[in-house]
């Protein structure tokens, strides 16, 4: 398996682990990096991006795409937003599931 694809899935099963553990903070993160990992490898592969973006900076680089369905907008925009003072997004907010959109629709684009 390569590098990226494995750190994608590793980030999400410590996403996964770390909200059962009911630490959502660290779910959050975890859940951002791995759809920053993946849109990462897409940018790079489509001679879009270099290598040296954090994951926030590859997932807005990644929105400004043409033609993405609104759909993987949506949750590119989710997975940058800023917490509030409370560190807390909406209570309906699932950034595991947002990665998971962004994720599967990079793999499918290759």
């Amino acid at each position: 398996m390569e590098a990226p694809r494995l750190q994608i899935k590793e980030e999400i099963l410590l996403a996964k682990q770390s909200r059962q553990e009911g630490n959502e903070g660290r779910a959050r993160v975890c859940a951002r990096r791995a759809a920053g990992a993946a849109v990462k490898e897409y940018l790079v592969k489509k001679g879009i991006s270099q290598k040296q973006e954090n994951a926030i900076q590859s997932l807005l680089i990644f929105n400004q795409s043409e033609n993405l369905p609104i759909q993987v907008q949506e949750a590119v925009d989710w997975l940058v937003q800023r917490v509030n003072q409370d560190h807390n997004l909406p209570s309906e907010v699932d950034l595991i599931h947002e990665a998971g959109i962004v994720i599967q629709y990079v793999e499918e684009n290759r």
